[in-house]
């Protein structure tokens, strides 16, 4: 029977090939043809490739159309361009610092100007970086004891980068402007225009951010990623912003960064020779912040939140998704509810911002976020409250046993790459709010860094920073959601770090009794015996299932070391992060041993001479 259809439904190309020969073969003019050993078999072959290819193509061109498949960058930009969503920039690492000129070595003004653009440098690793200021910066004289004047700038903040400019001249009100960057830091980017070159005055052109808000008569300019990297810079067309006029001069600077690579500079210097007196700069942070553009996963989860919230912040998802937009020195970001908070407070929203800088937030940082980014978004009267971070620092002491005869490494080289190890899971998988340390994975992590290791023993504590209140009876609250360790007998499950408590030589510690009662106690002099001073301090209890530590009627003078610290025993080595909390593992707070294991070892008889390692601290 004569086969007058082809099958169209294959993408292999082998099923393509034997579609077209059973097609070809039922028809009478190639009854007779044999495909496989004729020169029409290489004819089938071409068509076969053909029709591959083609299906090939227009499936892989099918998948960029769509924000969910498509998997080339400049796909994703060009369908964020669709939704008004624009990529996160490459960002400049940035650094704060305090500048004091002085004393003058001229005329002495009641004021000084640290003009934007003024260079700073800095050496990371051998390497010399450049770094700017991007605002002017003004302060009044001030005078010393012996009447010596000077001038001081704080909170200076310094971009890494190389300044650009550019300059345009307008031949059509709806002429579109390339900047030919694809490394610059949007953040940086100053616009001004000039009616004519004979008019030096000029104004200065904002970002467009609320759509809504916008007037003819709106000095603003908008500015999309092109699928290169590149940028693309246009102006407002009468209803969407004040539009550009022939002959109008368009000014821009900005800074092309080395994204990353300026993390990290702790030193800077002056690089300028405009500031009249000797210039002293002041390291208040160093640089960090650096990044590389927004990736292709970021883009696909962004634009969808992007076009879920509108750029109105009501639920915790819109809060974090605009903060994460606007504000660019993020590691790590949790929203919660006051439904959610502990204790329930309704009409609150409660935001904990990890940056990428630092531990925590600064007061005007916080400011800013919340009056200038949420405030013109947040469509309800939900009351805005900021939280620091609480870390959760796990002390780590791991114990693996090795087979000596199993491996050509040292014991100090395999000791090593578990601290690396250790190091790169608490990078990628820990430092963030919804980090959870398992135990069970990280015993397999340490176990798979060398063939010859044959088990490992991990112990863990927890450590808890508290704010003292010194000089005053305080109570003092430390909720870690863990339950802590109780065996139901009389011991020790939490200790706190020394402090005095009156102006004798004594140092006193808080601890446990097993039982919820929190003693005050002090060592023997020379030893590790407790003397309890108080049994029962006040009202101050442990609850151990929930991981509630209350503390009660406790003056504290001064501290025996740099900080107050909770040292904790877990009831599971299973520990997890909620709300403001984030895990890490410090490097400090690591230890590793290695231990030769006799039995895989062949120097024992079954495990006469076996190294048994506690699982308990």
């Amino acid at each position: 029977m004569s086969n007058s259809k082809i099958q169209v439904s294959e993408l292999d190309f082998n099923q393509i090939r034997e579609n077209l020969k059973t097609f070809l073969s039922g028809q009478s003019t190639f009854s007779d043809y044999k495909f496989d050993g004729s020169a029409i078999s290489t004819l089938v072959d071409l068509l076969a490739y053909n029709t591959h290819y083609n299906a090939l193509y227009t499936n892989l061109a099918v998948n960029e159309m769509f924000l969910d498949s498509a998997s080339k960058r400049q796909s994703l930009v060009s369908l964020a361009n669709n939704f008004g969503y624009l990529p996160r920039s490459a960002t400049c690492a940035k650094g704060i610092v305090n500048v004091k000129v002085g004393p003058p070595t001229n005329a002495t003004p009641q004021s000084l100007t640290l003009p934007a653009l003024s260079p700073f440098l800095a050496s990371i690793d051998s390497k010399q970086y450049a770094f700017f200021t991007i605002d002017d910066y003004t302060t009044n004289i001030e005078y010393t004891s012996l009447a010596l004047p000077y001038y001081e700038f704080k909170n200076v903040n310094l971009y890494e980068g190389i300044p650009r400019s550019l300059t345009y001249v307008c031949t059509s009100e709806e002429e579109k402007f390339t900047i030919p960057f694809s490394d610059i830091d949007l953040s940086t980017l100053k616009i001004t225009i000039q009616e004519t070159g004979e008019i030096v005055d000029s104004v200065t052109y904002t970002r467009s951010d609320f759509i809504t808000e916008l007037t003819p008569y709106s000095e603003i300019y908008h500015i999309k990623e092109l699928e290169n990297g590149t940028y693309q810079l246009y102006f407002g067309s009468n209803n969407l912003g004040k539009p550009i006029s022939t002959g109008n001069i368009i000014s821009l600077t900005c800074l092309s960064t080395s994204k990353a690579e300026g993390n990290g500079a702790i030193g800077f210097t002056f690089g300028g020779e405009n500031l009249p007196g000797n210039v002293t700069v002041q390291t208040i942070a160093n640089s960090s912040g650096g990044k590389e553009k927004e990736t292709t996963e970021e883009i696909r989860s962004n634009v969808s939140q992007f076009f879920f919230d509108q750029n109105r912040a009501v639920t915790p998802g819109d809060f974090s998704a605009i903060i994460k937009r606007y504000w660019e020195d993020i590691d790590s970001i949790s929203v919660w509810g006051g439904e959610n908070n502990d204790p329930i407070m309704y009409g609150k929203v409660f935001i904990s911002i990890k940056p990428s800088s630092k531990l925590y937030l600064t007061a005007s940082e916080e400011s800013y976020i919340r009056e200038v980014i949420l405030r013109p978004r947040c469509t309800t009267s939900l009351t805005m409250e900021f939280v620091k971070p609480s870390y959760i620092e796990l002390e780590v002491n791991t114990t693996a046993h090795y087979n000596k005869n199993a491996t050509a490494r040292s014991a100090d080289s395999i000791k090593a790459s578990i601290q690396n190890a250790i190091t790169n899971y608490n990078e990628n998988t820990l430092k963030k709010f919804d980090g959870v340390f398992r135990m069970s994975k990280f015993s397999t992590m340490i176990d798979n860094v060398d063939t010859s290791i044959q088990s490992s023993i991990t112990r863990i504590k927890l450590f808890i920073s508290v704010e003292p209140k010194f000089d005053i009876t305080a109570e003092y609250k430390c909720n870690i959601i863990n339950p802590i360790y109780s065996s139901g007998e009389p011991e020790e499950s939490f200790i706190s770090t020394g402090f005095y408590i009156d102006y004798t030589s004594n140092v006193y510690y808080l601890d446990d009794d097993g039982r919820g009662n929190i003693r005050l106690f002090r060592r023997i002099e020379g030893t590790n015996s407790k003397v309890i001073v108080n049994s029962s301090l006040g009202k101050s209890t442990i609850n151990y299932k929930k991981g509630i530590i209350k503390i009660s009627g406790l003056k504290i003078l001064r501290l025996d070391e740099p900080n107050f610290k909770f040292i904790i025993k877990p009831q599971s080595f299973d520990v997890v992060s909620v709300r403001n909390q984030i895990v890490i593992i410090p490097n400090s707070r690591v230890t590793v041993s290695l231990v030769e294991d006799t039995i895989s070892s062949g120097m024992s008889t079954g495990g006469t001479n076996y190294t048994f390692t506690s699982s308990r601290n």
